[in-house]
């Protein structure tokens, strides 16, 4: 049975106030040995500059580890023809009276996405068994079932055969490797200053989807007096 693949790993939070946009990163792919290869290759070559045994076990985390050498695991990843990045944005500054849990809005999202995805008719979704590969999140039993039954009502009428996996991602290259996907997207929408892009032989290869559609990126103060300006126009009009 040929699966596609879709690994996860989300940066940011929702329930922060010091950062606008919250991530949901990763990719797509059928080969998910090429994308695990890859990450065995390059964690081998720091552990060598950074003199560290290499039967060691050391997860090299987006949050750890310098742009250049981040940008060595991206450009491997986007170097491979089979592997799709993939993300969803949600601009939290424009989200209206959105009071759902972390764990709700996060599958509202992952959800978001995968939708995204299916109308952008891209080749590789064209299959009926599609495996999520999601960080664990640290989530209860009930909670990580959540999703997966979420995911399978909604997409019920496609006759898509969905599967969710939550994996410790220090024992999941491929889990290590969305991390990094997802931690550009974050610094590329929540640092002005932000060089890691730059360095990304591909960047713009990513499938993007950003939410709210209609609002993203606007300033939430600029459009309040645009409806003032608005009213004032029409009493106007009217008198």
């Amino acid at each position: 049975m040929i699966k596609t693949y879709i690994v996860l790993d989300e940066s940011g939070a929702m329930h922060l106030k010091n950062e606008r946009y919250f991530v949901i990163a990763g990719f797509i792919t059928k080969e998910l040995h090429k994308v695990t290869s890859k990450h065995k290759k390059i964690e081998a070559e720091i552990k060598e500059k950074k003199n560290i045994p290499l039967k060691q076990k050391v997860e090299f985390k987006s949050s750890k580890i310098n742009s250049n050498q981040q940008a060595i695991f991206l450009n491997a990843l986007y170097s491979i023809s089979s592997v799709i990045p993939i993300a969803v944005i949600v601009d939290k500054d424009n989200l209206k009276k959105f009071k759902a849990s972390e764990n709700v809005a996060y599958n509202f999202f992952v959800k978001t996405l995968f939708n995204f995805l299916l109308n952008c008719n891209i080749d590789i979704l064209d299959t009926k068994n599609i495996e999520f590969r999601l960080d664990n999140r640290n989530n209860s039993v009930k909670t990580l079932k959540d999703l997966e039954t979420f995911l399978q009502w909604e997409f019920d009428m496609q006759n898509i055969n969905i599967d969710v996996k939550y994996l410790d991602s220090k024992d999941n290259r491929d889990v290590q490797m969305a991390d990094y996907v997802a931690n550009l997207i974050w610094k590329k929408y929540n640092r002005l200053n932000e060089s890691l892009s730059n360095k990304v032989a591909n960047y713009e290869k990513i499938y993007l989807s950003k939410f709210p559609v209609k609002l993203f990126g606007i300033n939430p103060s600029l459009r309040y007096l645009e409806k003032i300006e608005e009213k004032l126009k029409k009493r106007v009009a009217n008198s």
